[in-house]
């Protein structure tokens, strides 16, 4: 078993690389620092693509190497047959930690594997870190986010899944090994055949996706306070989020959660309305560009972690910055 990180690289329905693949890699470029003799290796499985641009990216971010399965087979993600390619590539190259986006795709890939590998396997990691001992120590919120768990495996290689956006993008520009493999497939059963498929196009709407996020806290939970955010996200072409609490009394659903046990996400601008910025929901939102908060409570924690704070009652501030945002809208 060597020191060597394995990440998985995702591409989207674009073949593009998912966001969260490139953020794995920059925060494995910080843990091998703690690890002797070790190297980030990235992991990438599709067919027939521009391989010279996808790996200068990949390296962009920091892989020493990145290994390649390319058939015809795999043009399209199969769950029958791209997690035992995986598997086969950690059995190959034994990795001592395998990192993996939780995405529907990468929790698909990592169960198999560590099942298959019978080795332990965290999910929706929030953090990540290396003991002193050099054992991956994996961070998550648990008891529906009033505890966080620091776990650890007994087994190798250590596995976690983790979410989207809880660590940035950091360019090392390395000139990463490519080393493309030839995997056998004709010995693999494939149950799944992909008969059709309809991809739904991101919106503003899209709380993952959309660049501004007007979010909801207790403060705004209730039909007055609720149609005043609403309103507010319209008129910016926003996406509408909340807290916890907002979801809990029924303003929003379990897809607009921001925080330990909702989302993570990282907009351009974070407008928090009524929300008083407990440690479990600014963990959802410390990668976002600019926080806005609006609470009554001059006291409120949010405002330690805002751009801009306003200090007053959203039912007078928010009407106000409609107004100004609509009188805005004309002038142009």
């Amino acid at each position: 078993m060597t020191n060597d990180i394995f990440v998985y690289v995702e591409l989207n329905k674009n073949n593009n690389i998912r966001p969260v693949s490139l953020q794995l890699i920059s925060k494995a470029m910080q843990l091998k620092t703690k690890l002797a003799d070790s190297k980030v290796i990235a992991c990438i499985i599709s067919y027939n693509q521009d391989w010279e641009s996808i790996s200068k990216i990949i390296g962009n971010y920091g892989a020493d190497e990145i290994i390649i399965a390319d058939d015809e087979k795999l043009s399209l993600y199969n769950n029958s047959l791209y997690p035992e390619v995986f598997t086969r590539l950690v059995k190959k190259y034994e990795p001592s930690i395998v990192l993996l986006g939780a995405t529907t795709e990468g929790k698909e890939i990592a169960s198999y594997t560590s099942t298959k590998l019978e080795t332990g396997l965290t999910a929706d990691c929030t953090g990540l870190d290396i003991s002193q001992d050099g054992k991956l120590i994996s961070t998550r919120p648990t008891f529906g986010g009033q505890l966080i768990a620091d776990i650890m495996c007994r087994t190798l290689p250590q596995m976690a899944t983790v979410q989207e956006n809880v660590f940035g993008f950091e360019i090392k520009n390395n000139n990463a090994v490519i080393i493309h493999e030839n995997i056998d497939l004709s010995n693999i059963e494939n149950k799944v055949e992909l008969l059709s498929s309809k991809y739904k196009d991101s919106s503003p709407s899209d709380v993952g996706t959309s660049k501004i996020l007007v979010s909801m806290g207790l403060g705004a939970a209730s039909e007055k306070g609720y149609k005043l955010v609403k309103e507010l996200s319209d008129t910016l072409n926003a996406a509408l989020s909340g807290s916890r609490e907002a979801y809990e009394k029924g303003f929003i659903t379990k897809s607009q959660q921001i925080g330990q046990t909702g989302k993570t996400v990282a907009p351009r601008l974070y407008i928090a309305i009524g929300i008083s910025g407990a440690n479990q929901h600014l963990t959802g939102i410390k990668n976002s560009g600019k926080i806005i908060a609006v609470n009554k409570d001059k006291n409120a924690p949010i405002f330690q972690h805002s751009d801009i704070g306003i200090v007053g009652d959203l039912y007078e501030v928010i009407p106000e910055l409609i107004r100004i945002i609509q009188a805005d809208n004309k002038e142009e």
